[in-house]
């Protein structure tokens, strides 16, 4: 097959022109090189931050775009990674380029089939506007090897919002995109995948950004990725790790220590306070969660009895005022009861008691 790149050797990878007939210029300073692989495909911590938001939040400047892609076989082994950016010279989208027909990871693949998994780690979602349709050229090479898997984590939505022409189509592109689950999945970056970033493509991190939890402004739009491409699409996200709010709230004890301990200098600064926690090490492939976890048994609530004092409304107690002063004006009535004899009904012993009185008279 006859190739539209050119590829240069580096220092610890390759430097390849998409096309051609790029060339360097003032207006780009990714020209003529937008595809960069190997350990050349790594960028600042800085670029890393301009591009992706992290970890400070969404920084929404479309004219940069930065994506990381690894193509691995189907045990999972990495046959090969890189970086492809977007060139503002020629306002040439960075998956247009990657996705060309002829290009070099077309190339790549079809020199390494079969290929089982090709994973993206972009900043903006593909979008399908005239001129870039970058869904329809990712289409076209989920046909040429149908039996690839693809995986693409976004930070951030690109032109959804109705306040831009080509929103329609955009959503719709996705929507069509992630029709084909489980062979493509869209999902969000989060939690742990941007720890696997970070070790996979950005160099010059600093080291305590790995103790570090992902910061709320970060973690919140996370969230809302989350929700907005299942909105879009219909489809829950295949990978979505959002820590929870108490984890963020276990971790504010240590804030104000770590703060003063650490303060990298030659990187953008949060306003935000940072929080400390142990490292965890993520795997660099990222696993589907589990779908029956263990259920969480909450404690049996303990009833509390506690005898109050109520308060007595001011109507309420006027009555009984009321009620009260006429205690006085009631009539107590004693009820007795007494035992009355029936005539001619005596005794035993008033019997004998008259008859020992007869007989004294008649001895008088």
């Amino acid at each position: 097959m006859e190739a539209i790149f050119q590829e240069f050797a580096g220092y610890n990878g390759t430097l390849v022109k998409p096309f051609y007939w790029l060339y360097p210029n003032h207006n780009c300073v990714k020209c003529p090189y937008h595809i960069r692989t190997g350990e050349e495909s790594r960028v600042t911590y800085g670029e890393f931050y301009e591009a992706f938001g992290f970890p400070y939040g969404p920084t929404m400047n479309e004219n940069k775009q930065l994506i990381f892609y690894e193509i691995k076989s189907f045990n999972g082994a990495v046959l090969g990674k890189g970086q492809v950016t977007n060139c503002t010279h020629s306002n040439i989208h960075a998956e247009s380029m990657l996705f060309e027909n002829l290009g070099y990871v077309d190339s790549f693949i079809y020199q390494h089939n079969p290929v089982g998994y090709l994973t993206l780690y972009t900043n903006y979602t593909p979008c399908n506007e005239y001129g870039h349709c970058c869904i329809s050229k990712i289409y076209d090479l989920l046909v040429r090897y149908p039996e690839m898997r693809l995986d693409i984590y976004f930070s951030q939505l690109y032109h959804i919002a109705e306040e831009f022409p080509g929103s329609f189509w955009n959503k719709e592109a996705l929507k069509s995109l992630a029709g084909h689950w489980p062979r493509v999945t869209l999902n969000p970056l989060s939690n742990g995948l941007w720890k696997t970033v970070l070790y996979s493509f950005v160099k010059e991190v600093p080291e305590n950004t790995f103790y570090q939890p992902i910061l709320p402004a970060r973690a919140s739009a996370d969230s809302y990725n989350a929700h907005m491409i299942h909105l879009i699409t219909g489809i829950k996200p295949y990978y979505i790790d959002v820590p929870t709010v108490s984890q963020t709230l276990e971790t504010k004890p240590s804030q104000e220590h770590q703060r003063n301990r650490i303060q990298p200098i030659s990187y953008p600064q949060t306003q935000n306070d940072f929080f400390q926690y142990f490292p965890i090490f993520f795997s660099r492939l990222p696993f589907k969660p589990a779908l029956h976890g263990p259920k969480e048994v909450a404690p049996k609530p303990t009833q509390v009895v506690r005898h109050l004092n109520m308060p007595v409304d001011k109507s309420e107690e006027k009555n009984l005022s009321s009620i009260v002063s006429k205690a006085g004006q009631i009539n107590e009535v004693i009820m007795t009861e007494q035992v009355v004899k029936e005539p001619g009904r005596d005794t035993k012993k008033n019997r004998k008691t008259r008859y020992n009185d007869a007989v004294k008279k008649s001895k008088r």
